[in-house]
């Protein structure tokens, strides 16, 4: 079979036989029977601007789960895999724990529920689309995904890839900027890739996981594992802590190893390695 990738903008993706834009789905040539649509699109936000953004990551994180659910029911795709995320949960949850549905009334954290909103609709869209048109999803909601090809600039990049990026770049601190003792489940992005593959391997079946690695780090030792994964001997400088923000974000991730035939997900050093390794040949670019 072809791989179609799907962008905001045509350009060369390796792998892809086709390469076309959201705009242009319409313009795709048929589509063979038991073809499955795989939507990880979302609307890119600048980490700076995050709480200023969030009307627009709403707009067009809704946009695009509503193009891709249409563009399936009219070509009459049945599979469909789709990414959301641990912003779901509600703010009052200890642990995010997805044997359960989650309780729409319980609000998400105040300071992303746009965007926690529009990962949301995407499931209730996947709901949707399954009771009207037969469409199957599998959800994965993704924890905190790091790895290769991420961006480039640091300023705007998620706390793993700056940090990576802080690791290589000449001095002697590594600062850290906010609360150093908030955890997080950090998952390497090939796991997260290699979950969405297998679960092609599943066909007819409607179901929400957590996508992590059921390890829990604190951005302290999150900065201390890239520092030893990159040789680094900087000292880390912690500055004040900001009010805000999520403190913990504990999830279970021991449903979807249930129900996925998955070797074991790689370890922070392990993910680590082939991170650093792209972003030293990137940052020389």
């Amino acid at each position: 079979g072809k791989l179609i990738g799907v962008g905001s903008r045509s350009r060369v993706i390796p792998g892809c036989d086709i390469v076309t834009t959201m705009n242009d789905l319409k313009s795709l040539p048929p589509l063979p029977p038991h073809t499955a649509a795989v939507n990880v699109a979302a609307y890119r936000y600048d980490a700076r601007t995050f709480a200023k953004e969030q009307s627009a990551i709403l707009q067009h994180n809704v946009a695009i789960t509503n193009a891709v659910y249409g563009f399936c029911a009219e070509r009459q795709i049945r599979e469909v895999r789709l990414a959301s995320s641990v912003a779901v949960y509600p703010a009052s949850a200890t642990l995010l724990d997805d044997e359960h549905p989650v309780d729409l009334n319980d609000w998400p954290h105040a300071g992303e529920s746009a965007y926690a909103w529009s990962k949301r609709w995407s499931e209730i869209c996947a709901e949707l689309y399954r009771r009207q048109f037969g469409i199957n999803s599998i959800v994965f909601r993704l924890s905190n995904p790091y790895g290769p090809y991420d961006t480039t600039d640091m300023a705007a990049a998620h706390v793993a890839s700056a940090f990576v990026m802080k690791a290589l770049m000449p001095g002697d601190a590594f600062d850290i900027l906010g609360n150093a003792d908030s955890e997080r489940d950090f998952v390497f992005a090939g796991d997260v890739a290699m979950t969405f593959v297998a679960s092609l391997q599943r066909q007819g079946e409607f179901g929400t996981y957590n996508l992590g690695s059921g390890q829990m780090t604190t951005i302290r030792d999150l900065a201390a594992v890239v520092l030893r994964s990159a040789g680094s001997a900087k000292r880390i400088v912690i500055a004040s802590a900001p009010a805000g923000g999520v403190a913990t974000r504990r999830v279970s991730a021991a449903r979807v190893r249930r129900h996925f035939m998955i070797p074991p997900f790689a370890t922070l050093d392990q993910g680590l390695s082939p991170t650093l390794a792209w972003y030293r040949n990137a940052l020389v670019q």
